[in-house]
């Protein structure tokens, strides 16, 4: 998804985990951190005419282990990426690929399982240029213990082998064309959102998961029922920011049916059904 991670929910999460691990990875500056559950490595493309420079962070887990989702579920724990060192940075956008669900009742999780690339993109300040990267990652990985893994990673290089690793990580995103699927409406009763997807394809697994502003986070829905051609997932909601009532004025959204997905950003949620 293309918002900036937010860091605290599951924060306590991770500082228990790092006591409970005893330590938790670094990394010198450098492209690559390799430990025994995963290895993180920094690529990058070449500026474009604009200044925005792409890239994609490489997160190869050993068999057995996994990470997690911008919204990592009742138990997971949420990634924190930071480039804000990086000189001449204006602004980052992050984009994830199409999380799975992780387990069973109480550790219930949104994540990978298999290696994953995070995508993102950097801004530069009006008249900057973006300079070597600088990217501080917290990730959770997880198999019969968790562990945080830390990493202080410095890119500078734009070689063509990088340049495809960050197209391949582009192409693996969901789909934000329309071809596959939208978002019809995103409806708010209650603690409990009803969204209605329109998807091209006969649902075979369909899923949705939903991710709000800092501070909003959301069940997995059952099984959606059918409205003509369309799907409609009830979504509750499991967690304001203090003091806020009612639903998030927007939400993102990820539809997924097994290998297939296409995501939506920034869906008006009403209040109530449109009036006919």
């Amino acid at each position: 998804m293309r918002r900036t991670i937010r860091m605290a929910h599951g924060l306590a999460g991770v500082l228990g985990l790092a006591l409970l691990a005893g330590e938790a990875h670094a990394a010198s500056d450098d492209v690559t951190l390799a430990t025994d559950q995963v290895t993180i490595r920094l690529a990058r493309e070449t500026a474009m005419p604009d200044g925005t420079v792409r890239g994609a962070l490489v997160v190869d887990l050993a068999p057995g282990w996994k990470t997690y989702w911008i919204d990592p579920g009742a138990s997971g724990i949420p990634p924190t990426i930071d480039f804000s060192q990086t000189r001449g940075l204006g602004g980052a956008t992050l984009h994830f690929p199409a999380p799975h669900r992780l387990g069973e009742d109480f550790s219930r999780a949104n994540g990978y399982k298999q290696p994953v690339s995070i995508a993102f993109e950097l801004a530069p300040k009006p008249q900057a240029t973006i300079g070597p990267i600088e990217a501080q990652i917290l990730l959770g990985v997880c198999s019969e213990i968790c562990i945080p893994v830390q990493a202080n990673l410095t890119g500078a290089s734009d070689t063509v082998a990088d340049a495809v690793v960050v197209a391949a990580a582009f192409s693996a995103l969901p789909d934000r064309s329309g071809g596959i699927g939208r978002i019809r409406s995103a409806v708010a009763k209650g603690d409990v959102l009803t969204i209605t997807a329109e998807y091209a394809e006969a649902a075979e697994t369909p899923d949705l998961f939903v991710r709000g502003p800092d501070g909003w986070y959301f069940d997995e829905p059952a099984a959606p029922t059918t409205q003509g051609n369309d799907l409609v997932f009830e979504v509750e909601i499991l967690e304001r920011p203090r003091g806020a009532k009612g639903a998030p004025e927007t939400i993102d959204v990820v539809f997924t049916d097994g290998p297939r997905a296409f995501e939506a950003n920034d869906i008006a949620v009403a209040a109530k059904p449109p009036q006919g």
